[in-house]
């Protein structure tokens, strides 16, 4: 008979199954722990803020701020791009010269030009959402209002401060994307960013074709004001702003911003709401109970005059050797790309309405004469102008305007060349992969210049179309490359740097070939398809001295004796 087993003295009791290797100490560990969870906290609760966004998720809240940027974006392009397409409708109101078109055309990006720096620090000091629903409220303002000029210079002063005040909201949206997106999320809420850029581009000739056309002219005012087609056109475009401001000024502040002020419990309020949203879970049950103080992020109690000085500090290695050489060289680059790019893109509009004047006013003429000889008889058809000798003024002998002629067409064209521009844009990625940047770019350049000279002999719509959708696809995938170029040849700290400074000369390049186009075009009509085939040409022989990715990584290991 087999004894029976006496319990073991030493061995404890456990009830409830609790396995052996845990001790009473452990169950109040965990114990404790549970309680922290329930009051808001975490077991390890202090991360770092990448960590934190991560933790906060990705669902309703990125949905809905995904939903605000739509308007956003357009709110961007329509506010520099709306005035080409209103140009040929207000030519006759406005009594606006071709010299007045060149300026409408660059003013906003003049205006992006004189803040792109000051935007940036007013954004690091008073917050992104400040920035971005004030800035697209004040844009709203200055375009609804720009729909009432009456006369060419106030027309142009309010494009003028419109692009002042577009590019501060800009700038918030991009640190705002980056900072309420984990590392995973950020590549593509900017993908989604490029798509509706692109869709703004091809939106913007569709109301064009809706509401230009259209014979509206309604009196108010008492009749001493008379509302017309582009002026609608203008009214619409501002819309978009408006819609941005309203969407927009229901999102938080930025975590990292409030961070970077020390403000380190309302930031954790904003990343459990975020988390709230996104996860449908209590706040309080929100992971983190803190974060960990990182350097880069806190720059709380400094003074103007320090972060000036911190700014300047960081931004001076980019102006001293080796990397000035780079950075004029690459902007360089930026500079004639744009003049090419941004001119044909702008004035193409314009063209297509005089070119679509002359075969609708010339519809028995057999004879096929060149783009020039279009240009030169449509552009001088609505008033005759002689010089006063004391002044050099312009003064109008024959005060009749006729308008151009805005049919389907126009559009149609202008729709084609943008829809160009985004294959053109998809493309780069996988072309730059394939071919090496700078093969891509010289090829790019090069053949766009060629195009611009051959504009010349193009004798009809369609061929112009052709050459221009094949000119405007070329120059924005060589345009596109440049970030590629900026990256491979700028450390991390200066890169967002030398992006800014090189997009700062882009502008300057659109001011500077929106502006020059009517003085050449009245000097000869050859004139700027001329600089702009020549800019092209000269952005391809500057890419030949830019230094390639290999050649950099050379001279790092010669430099380092390995």
């Amino acid at each position: 008979m087999t004894p029976p087993i006496k319990p073991e003295v030493d061995r404890p009791i456990y009830i409830d199954n609790t396995p052996p290797w845990l001790r009473r100490e452990d169950l109040k560990d965990i114990c404790s722990t549970f309680d922290e969870i329930e009051k808001g906290g975490s077991p390890g609760g202090t991360v770092n803020f990448e960590e934190a966004i991560t933790l906060s998720g990705y669902g309703k809240f990125n949905y809905l701020l995904l939903l605000a940027i739509l308007p956003a974006a357009w709110a961007c392009i329509f506010d520099s791009s709306s005035m080409p397409y209103a140009l040929p409708s207000a030519e006759c109101d406005l009594n606006l010269s071709l010299f007045d078109k060149g300026l409408l055309n660059s003013m906003p990006f003049a205006g992006m030009v004189v803040t792109s720096f000051i935007w940036g620090f007013l954004t690091d000091t008073y917050g992104r959402k400040d920035i971005l629903a004030w800035g697209y409220l004040m844009t709203f303002i200055l375009s609804f209002s720009s729909s009432f000029a009456h006369t060419s210079w106030l027309l142009i002063l309010f494009k003028f401060l419109g692009g002042i005040v577009i590019s501060g909201p800009f700038a918030a949206l991009m640190s705002y994307l980056a900072e309420v997106h984990g590392e995973k999320e950020r590549t593509r809420i900017y993908m989604w960013l490029g798509v509706f850029f692109s869709l703004g581009n091809i939106s913007m000739p569709c109301l064009a074709w809706l509401i230009l056309p259209q014979n509206i002219n309604v009196s108010i005012f008492d009749s001493s004001f008379h509302l017309t087609s582009w002026r609608v056109f203008l009214i619409v475009c501002s819309i978009p702003e408006l819609t941005a401001f309203i969407a927009l000024s229901w999102f938080p502040e930025s975590p990292r911003f409030l961070l970077s002020k020390g403000r380190d419990d309302e930031a954790l309020d904003v990343l459990r709401h975020i988390y709230h949203l996104n996860t449908g879970n209590d706040p309080k049950t929100f992971p983190v109970t803190s974060i960990k103080d990182e350097d880069f992020v806190k720059n709380n109690g400094k003074t103007l005059r320090e972060c000036l000085n911190n700014g300047w500090e960081q931004m001076k290695p980019l102006f001293k050797a080796p990397h000035i050489y780079k950075l004029l060289l690459i902007g360089s680059i930026q500079f004639c790309g744009t003049i090419g790019s941004s001119t044909i893109r702008l004035w193409m509009p314009q063209l297509f309405a005089m070119i679509e004047t002359y075969e609708s006013t010339h519809s028995k003429d057999t004879s096929k004469p060149s783009l020039c000889d279009i240009l030169q008889q449509t552009s001088g058809h609505n008033n005759t102008y002689q010089n006063n000798n004391s002044y050099n003024q312009r003064i109008i002998v024959d005060s009749t305007c006729t308008p151009v002629i805005l049919n389907s067409t126009v559009y149609l064209n202008s729709m084609v060349i943008a829809l160009t521009g985004v294959i053109g844009y998809t493309l780069a990625g996988s072309l730059i992969n394939c071919a090496g940047t700078k093969k891509l770019m010289v090829f790019c350049f090069l053949t766009a210049g060629s195009c611009c000279g051959t504009l010349y002999w193009a004798e009809d719509s369609s061929g112009i179309l052709g050459i221009s959708s094949i000119f405007v696809a070329l120059s924005s995938v060589g345009g596109a490359a440049v970030n590629n170029v900026i990256v491979d040849n700028f450390p991390t700290l200066l890169r967002a740097m030398a992006i800014s400074t090189t997009m700062m000369l882009g502008r300057v390049g659109a001011v500077t070939g929106n502006v020059l186009f009517p003085v050449l075009f009245n000097l000869s009509c050859l004139g700027p398809f001329i600089m702009i085939g020549i800019a092209c040409i000269v952005c391809s022989i500057l890419v030949l001295f830019v230094p390639s990715k290999t050649s950099e990584l050379k001279k790092s290991i010669k430099l380092n004796g390995k």
